[in-house]
């Protein structure tokens, strides 16, 4: 099932204009219409008015990027230290079709940036690729002749932090004049065309101060992104592992529910192993789809006591297409999983860790895997 969304630029001139800013070109509301699979995170990614967070990110390798961005040649970076009054962050994926659509039009924008004598120092661009490796952010460059500097965000640190959902999604951030944090002047989500539009709106925001948009977050959402919902009843989810544990152990003497943060749970599974009692831990995973015509990524993983992976089962788990893993697929991925403990290196390598057609989903896998490797520390803290 699939619903439509419309997503609008966010960029509330009549709010401004209640405080006195004046926008001194007319700035057009842009829609875009978005197809996604129902059971979207429920928390609003950062909104006008917050604070821009600040994550370190990889230096960009594409030549003469440290150059565009004013940064000093070093490991890391915060998009804070770009030398610019006015940076847009477009969060993409590489293979996301509507993020390879938006080089055309924000390869436009940068040569239009680029010829204002007004613009060219003071407003930057910067694409920031979701969970996507250094090879393929090269081989998106080279194929779309991306003009902007682009860098990696393999562990969705930066995607995290702005609650952000669905790629592509891109941020206006405003500066302070005095070095103070920057504030959010606009987001879009989904692809924007309307760049003369875009380019008087970023051309206006040199005159504006980051008190100018003080007041306007009181009212937007903070909350950590939580997950999406489970395509399924809690009764059939709860008879599908009992099903699953009692096919390889024998028999489940137990199953209780332990809420973690946001709507993530784990299951505590007693089994009776050889005449002896034992717990098992089944922990159900829900993730937003990283690309905007992606379905969402639901599973569960089964571990023991001393952090051993046992087993992966899909909940829903889909490649290009939108079409379910099949059963081959899904053991051969397993296999590089099962039997490694929760508290490995969990590095996604795409090219030999992905199922094919599904490198997001892939991805988003292994990074639930990284971030939870503290869990079993946790789980044991809970149960002093």
């Amino acid at each position: 099932m699939s619903r439509s969304n419309i997503y609008v630029h966010r960029f509330l001139v009549g709010d401004l204009a209640g405080k006195g800013v004046i926008v001194k070109k007319s700035v057009l509301t842009m829609v875009c219409c978005l197809v996604c699979f129902a059971g979207a995170a429920s928390a609003e990614p950062i909104s006008m008015g917050e604070a821009f967070p600040e994550v370190r990110l990889p230096v960009p390798v594409q030549k003469g990027a440290l150059s565009y961005l004013g940064l000093d040649a070093r490991d890391s970076f915060t998009i804070q230290q770009v030398k610019a009054r006015v940076v847009l962050i477009e969060m993409l994926n590489v293979l996301c079709p509507h993020c390879r659509k938006q080089t055309k039009p924000y390869n436009r924008l940068f040569q239009m940036l680029k010829d204002d004598p007004e613009t060219r120092e003071q407003v930057k661009m910067l694409g920031v690729a979701v969970g996507n490796s250094d090879e393929q952010i090269a081989d998106f460059v080279e194929v779309y002749a991306v003009a902007f500097p682009v860098v990696a965000d393999r562990q969705f640190t930066l995607h995290r932090a702005l609650r952000a959902g669905p790629t592509p999604f891109s941020i206006y951030l405003l500066q302070d004049s005095s070095g103070g944090p920057g504030v959010v002047a606009g987001t879009q989500l989904g692809e924007d065309r309307q760049m003369e539009d875009l380019f008087a709106y970023l051309n206006d925001l040199l005159d504006m101060q980051t008190a100018d948009f003080a007041g306007l977050a009181e009212s937007q959402p903070t909350a950590a992104v939580t997950a999406p919902a489970l395509p399924m009843l809690r009764e059939e989810l709860e008879a599908r592992i009992r099903d699953r544990i009692r096919k390889t152990y024998g028999g489940v003497t137990s199953l209780s529910r332990q809420e973690l943060s946001g709507n993530d749970f784990i299951y505590l599974v007693g089994i009776n192993s050889q005449g002896k009692p034992q717990t098992l831990y089944a922990r159900v995973v829900s993730r937003s789809a990283i690309c905007d015509v992606c379905h969402d990524v639901h599973f569960y993983y089964l571990f023991d006591r001393q952090g051993t992976i046992l087993d992966l089962v899909p909940l829903h788990l889909t490649k290009y297409g939108n079409i379910e893993w099949t059963d081959t697929e899904t053991k051969q991925f397993k296999s590089r999983l099962v039997g490694k403990q929760l508290d490995s290196d969990w590095d996604f390598r795409p090219e030999v860790d992905a199922v094919t057609s599904a490198t997001m989903t892939s991805a988003i896998i292994y990074n639930s895997l990284a971030m939870d490797r503290k869990l079993l520390k946790q789980l044991k803290s809970m149960a002093e």
